[in-house]
């Protein structure tokens, strides 16, 4: 028994030190490719694999001995060892950004010419403008992201939900092949649960209601609408359009990724919810900026990084920081361009072991990857 006993610790103890060099060497290990490693050299091999999942990476590491086998999975993403404190970020065209009502930016910030103007929107002269941090001029381009989402599900098999029991519940495991289930005969997802290593994938608009129990997956259409009451942990990959209804809460890490040249683009965040983990809207070509759009409405949060290659509209809250071409703002009387009315972004508030998006090229600070919850 204590014999026994010694073999299953020394096996934890070897797959947790596979998995260190894993997690330390990640970012030089290629995708979907299993690795033998032999970590201390004495015939004992553990393998190691890196999957890519949304913004994410999945890392998996497996040690075997005899009958016995210990696995360690999880979910990573890049921390960058530097103190970015950037809140916001706004392409310089030469025109002034615009703060009115209820403002505060905590952290630093880069906009056209690094100043501000107030601006009094429907007669309003009660402006509270709060900054805090250093404002300096930002450039004539906006930098551009270095991640393009793709998930490729053409070398899957997919599955429709008719193979299933009526409210199934579906879990799957990320040391699996990927589960594709089609979901383009069907308008409206709803009492289901999934779990882990799963693609909802759908070619047309795809509704999501507060009975579907999403955990880890990744959801690829369209269109995707979240109906009113939803509660999960998603990455959404679309194209046309996202739109978040009331009292929804999109738990960390969730993302929401839209990449359109072709037509108009558009994510809207509405009041009473919550999205933990980031945004993009991004393209390839200038022209299509006035095509991407995102709204953050009054009474919405966003947690993490925004990034938007077209206009954003915030009247919310961003716990984080935003990097967008320009803004606007639409109100019943007019429309106003590069102005903020009662938004807040506080980059100062994002906890410091908060993963964030990893968007851009860092030259000159280490990135490591780092655990963002294990399966």
């Amino acid at each position: 028994m204590n014999n026994q006993l010694y073999e299953q610790e020394n096996l934890i103890y070897r797959n947790d030190s596979a998995f260190n060099y894993l997690l330390n060497n990640a970012e030089s290990i290629q995708y979907n490719q299993f690795q033998e490693i032999d970590i201390f050299e004495d015939g004992t091999s553990s393998y190691i694999q890196k999957k890519n999942w949304g913004f994410y990476d999945v890392l998996v590491c497996k040690t075997n001995f005899r009958n016995d086998t210990i696995s360690k999975i999880v979910l990573v993403g890049q921390l960058t060892n530097s103190k970015n404190s950037l809140a916001l970020y706004v392409t310089n065209y030469d025109k002034p950004l615009k703060l009115s009502g209820k403002t505060n930016i905590s952290g630093q910030i880069k906009i056209p010419n690094g100043l501000t103007e107030l601006a009094y929107i429907n007669g309003n002269k009660g402006n509270t403008i709060v900054l805090k941090g250093e404002q300096s001029k930002s450039g004539d381009i906006l930098p551009k992201i270095e991640k393009n989402i793709f998930i490729d599900i053409s070398k899957y098999t997919p599955i429709t939900l008719d193979t299933f029991d009526e409210n199934p519940v579906i879990i799957n495991s990320f040391d699996e092949t990927t589960r594709v289930i089609n979901l383009s005969d069907m308008k409206e997802l709803s009492n289901i649960t999934c779990k882990g290593n799963i693609v909802l994938s759908s070619n047309n608009e795809l509704k999501i209601t507060n009975t579907a129990k999403l955990t880890d997956v990744i959801v690829s259409a369209p269109t995707v609408h979240i109906m009113p009451g939803f509660k999960g942990n998603i990455q959404i990959i679309a194209k046309d359009s996202v739109n978040i209804e009331e009292h929804v809460s999109l738990l960390y890490p969730s993302s929401i990724y839209i990449k359109n040249d072709n037509g108009k683009a558009s994510i809207i965040i509405n009041d009473y919810s919550t999205i933990a983990g980031g945004i993009v809207i991004d393209g390839d070509t200038y022209a299509g900026v006035l095509n991407r759009s995102l709204i953050i409405h009054e009474k919405a949060t966003v947690i993490g990084n925004v990034y938007c290659y077209g206009r954003t509209q915030l009247e919310g809250k961003v716990i984080g920081s935003i990097c967008t071409d320009k803004f606007f703002l639409k109100t019943k009387s007019s429309n106003y361009e590069n102005v903020i009315l009662n938004g807040t972004i506080n980059r100062d508030s994002l906890p410091k072991d908060f993963v964030e998006l990893p968007l851009f090229i860092n030259n000159f600070n280490e990135r490591k990857y780092a655990v963002i919850k294990k399966f």
